[in-house]
């Protein structure tokens, strides 16, 4: 018997001209298709994707800090690993089904999906923070490195799709050759995020230690990794590199997000008078001075600022800007227990959002909530394309850390859809990935809607790279329809049998082959996949 969705479909689909016989006949199908593809609760494992606790790099421990999405689907991730030593630099890939990918090689041309990266410090750690993929597939990986004396720089290395360096990235000195320190005080500094601006030049924040205390500090490079002259900063001196300090004592810069109109937004952790950790954040101009029209909720900011989420101590580690311009940032926040936070400024002048009101609805702009037991840390978060926010970080359940993901709504809410493995999370998710404590620092979402979530897992005392992908769900339907090419009509000749292909398992190539319409918009097998999963609720294998 067809399902209450394929028969719906014929009845729908005869008034709009398909003949009975032909509208039954796709019914059916679908109707079968319906039973052997069922829809996944949102934030359960997707049973596709190997998720993977004990992803060896180096020797000893090796923990993910990173994580970039492909174009093509493949997954990048970054962090510090354990070399006999010390620590250095390390990378993996992994295909869409999560097995490691043999063509990244690596610097050698010897690896197997995933490598070391030595950065060159004889006597110190060095580690990477942040990922960015350039749009020719050249992957850029940030952090801090000791610089053979007594300190740390920023660290920048690029490297082309299959893992080797880029050589013609060779920084300020002109000898990089695909990675190099870059100096941006007289102590130690470290790059915390990066972002790719859309001429090619790259971006890097995070914490400088200056005479007295840390501060935000910035760089900007161009495509070949030497410093941009025109990034000049707040005092108009900077020539590429400068700090920038925000609140009276102890500054770090742990994320960036780029604007359309070029302005770069930091967000971070400042701390105040009186030694209690608030959120803080500054917008600057294209040359790196700042946007005095940022004002914040205390209406003086003048591009820079600080607030209190919880009140005891806040500390903002990931950013998001939403397409109507408002800027999210997330984080931990005591209150007196840790738990997850949010607050969401006007993209305008940086006042608190009102209509932002957390899941008890009186957030007005900012508020903390429970996920775990007693100390939850959001350590990144992801915007879908619906609107709705993802934090993920870790949680202490039963004394042992845990992945933990909470969704919420455009005002704040939490999404009572997401679920997870136990099927009643009610917005709330907890994944055990390794066999003991588990610390998500990324998550990212596929476009499909699937959501990569991945970090270091500890499996007898030693954290090893670990990562898992969830079912996001199919976005509400809300753009869901028979026109499956795009071209803005629905035909028996064109969608019915992209739609018949599809129910019957084809994939590739052969989906399309003499069935799009003219004009049609989504022309690949990868474009109707994502469209009929992410708008219209299929699981379909890519």
């Amino acid at each position: 018997m067809a399902s209450d969705a394929s028969t719906l479909f014929a009845r729908q689909h005869c008034r709009r001209g398909f003949t009975p016989i032909f509208a039954t006949l796709i019914a059916v199908v679908l109707s079968s298709a319906v039973a052997a593809i069922p829809l996944q609760i949102p934030g359960n494992f997707d049973p596709v994707f190997t998720k993977t606790s004990n992803l060896a790099l180096g020797n000893g421990t090796a923990q993910a800090h990173a994580t970039a999405l492909q174009t093509d689907g493949k997954i990048v991730l970054v962090g510090q690993c354990a070399n006999g030593a010390n620590f250095d630099f390390c990378l993996a890939r992994l295909l869409t089904d999560g097995t490691l990918d043999p063509a990244f090689t690596g610097p050698g041309a010897a690896a197997a999906g995933s490598f070391m990266l030595p950065t060159g410090g004889a006597a110190g750690d060095s580690g990477a923070n942040a990922i960015t993929l350039q749009p020719d597939g050249k992957i850029i990986v940030a952090g801090g490195c000791f610089n053979g004396g007594a300190n740390y720089d920023f660290c920048i290395a690029r490297l082309h799709p299959n893992g080797s360096r880029d050589a013609s990235f060779v920084g300020p000195g002109g000898t990089g050759n695909g990675f190099f320190p870059l100096s941006i005080g007289a102590s130690s500094d470290f790059a915390n995020a990066v972002a790719l601006q859309s001429d090619g030049k790259i971006v890097l924040a995070g914490q400088c230690a200056g005479v007295t205390n840390t501060d935000f500090c910035v760089a900007r490079l161009n495509s070949d990794g030497t410093f941009d002259a025109s990034f000049v900063g707040p005092n108009g001196n900077g020539n590429g590199k400068f700090f920038l300090p925000i609140g009276p004592k102890e500054d770090g810069a742990h994320a960036i997000a780029l604007q359309p109109d070029g302005k770069i937004v930091l967000a971070g952790t400042c701390t105040n008078s009186t030694d209690v950790e608030e959120f803080c954040v500054a917008r600057l101009y294209a040359d790196g001075s700042l946007d005095i029209g940022f004002d914040g909720p205390g209406v003086a900011g003048n591009g820079k600022f600080t607030f209190a989420v919880g009140g005891v101590s806040d500390e903002a580690r990931s950013l998001l800007l939403q397409p109507d311009g408002n800027i999210v940032i997330g984080g931990a926040c005591a209150a007196p227990s840790v738990d997850f936070c949010a607050a969401r400024l006007l993209g305008g002048s940086g006042a608190f959002d009102t209509s932002f009101v957390g899941p008890a609805g009186t957030g007005n702009g900012k508020f903390s909530f429970p996920v775990g037991v007693n100390i939850d840390i959001a350590q990144s978060a992801a915007l879908q394309a619906d609107g709705k926010m993802l934090l993920a970080g870790k949680c202490v359940v039963n004394g042992f850390n845990y992945f933990c993901l909470a969704r919420l709504n455009g005002d704040g809410s939490l999404d009572t859809t997401f679920d997870g493995p136990s099927g009643a999370g009610n917005g709330k998710v907890f994944l055990s990935i390794g066999s003991s404590n588990d610390v998500a620092t990324s998550v990212a979402i596929q476009s499909d809607g699937k959501i990569v979530v991945a970090g270091y897992c500890s499996n007898s005392g030693v954290d090893k790279f670990c990562i898992a992908r969830l079912s996001g769900g199919p976005y509400g339907n809300k753009n869901c329809s028979m026109d499956i090419d795009g071209d803005g009509k629905v035909l028996a000749t064109t969608d019915a049998v992209l739609l018949a292909r599809v129910a019957l398992g084809v994939t590739g190539n052969a989906v399309m082959a003499g069935a799009l319409g003219v004009g049609a918009t989504r022309t690949t097998w990868t474009g109707i996949r994502d469209y009929l999963v992410s708008q219209c609720g299929m699981n379909l294998a890519p």
